[in-house]
């Protein structure tokens, strides 16, 4: 004969059986109530967390890699770039000085002499289509007056510099410095240029008609015996690319 607990625990089990069954179809009753739409969201949430979060936590852990690694690829660049314009600016440097060899610049006979057929001039209207770089290249006395100047630009077209006759360059800073010797000196022993910083020159802006920054390099012209006759300055036009 079935003794008190046994019937207490019979008649519980029933009671607790349906309690659980009504729990679990609660649960699958909510899950059912959810839109596809719901659905897939959460499940692009759920999946779409877990791996931001592992990426997160790497980049976290290799913050100091990634820094070191832009650092180094700055310095790179840097030094890339360093090296171009020093290149380049070592060449602008050499220019002048090869110019001033040119013999047509300290024969007199080719000084104040603004015609077509004047072989100085021809030579610097050359230079200047030949390197196409250059904005202007003057030729002044020691005085500061001019004594020759290139009449077109880098790309050959005839430019009005017919007016830098009436103008002095006695007080420009790249006569006085090639006059007195106070070169920019580079390594190795590198001298004789002087290399201005980079301004503006009414001049150049008049024959151009615009805003013109020039780099301005400028080298003594000696004759036969080593006397200083005349300097030469190139100005070396500054534009995009």
């Amino acid at each position: 004969m079935p003794n008190d607990a046994t019937m207490i625990n019979e008649s519980l089990t029933p009671v607790m059986g349906s309690k659980l069954e009504r729990s679990e179809a609660k649960k699958l009753g909510f899950f059912k109530r959810i839109k596809i739409k719901q659905k897939i969201i959460f499940a692009l949430l759920v999946f779409g967390l877990i791996p931001a979060a592992v990426l997160f936590f790497r980049l976290e852990t290799q913050s100091n890699t990634f820094h070191e690694f832009m650092v180094t690829r700055n310095i790179v660049t840097a030094s890339k770039l360093i090296e171009t314009i020093e290149r380049n600016l070592f060449e602008r440097y050499g220019d002048v000085q090869a110019f001033t060899l040119n013999s047509a610049a300290s024969n007199p006979k080719n000084w104040n002499n603004p015609t077509k057929d004047n072989p100085l001039i021809q030579a610097m209207n050359g230079y200047m289509t030949g390197y196409g770089i250059y904005d202007l290249m003057v030729l002044a006395d020691p005085n500061g007056k001019l004594l020759a100047v290139n009449t077109v630009n880098a790309q050959g077209v005839k430019i009005p510099t017919q007016q830098a006759y009436n103008i002095s360059f006695a007080n420009e800073d790249w006569l006085k410095n090639a006059l007195s010797g106070q070169f920019l000196k580079g390594k190795h022993g590198f001298t004789g240029t002087v290399v201005e910083n980079v301004h503006r020159h009414p001049l150049i802006d008049s024959i151009y008609r615009k805003e013109s920054y020039v780099l301005t390099f400028a080298a003594p012209v000696k004759d036969a015996t080593g006397k200083i006759v005349a300097v030469w300055a190139n100005c070396r036009g500054l534009r995009p690319g």
